[in-house]
């Protein structure tokens, strides 16, 4: 039998969870909802359950903003 990856694109709320900037804690955020483009249901269970989640800023929006701050 063949096994076949079946991707979904969705809303996901990842419940109350805390802002931090390295190691310190800014606040808190309740019902953080996120927009998943592409991710198996295994995928979206873990991200669920991580203790730790990452969001991690390209490095060509930073080069733009940069950009944008030398035009004013």
């Amino acid at each position: 039998m063949m096994k076949v990856k079946v991707y979904v694109s969705t809303h996901l709320n990842l419940g109350r969870r805390l802002v931090q900037v390295g190691d310190k804690v800014l606040g808190a955020c309740d019902g953080v909802t996120v927009n998943i483009a592409e991710a198996t249901p295994e995928e979206l269970v873990a991200l669920q359950k991580a203790p730790i989640i990452k969001l991690v800023k390209p490095e060509e929006e930073e080069s733009e903003s940069k950009d944008q701050r030398a035009d004013y």
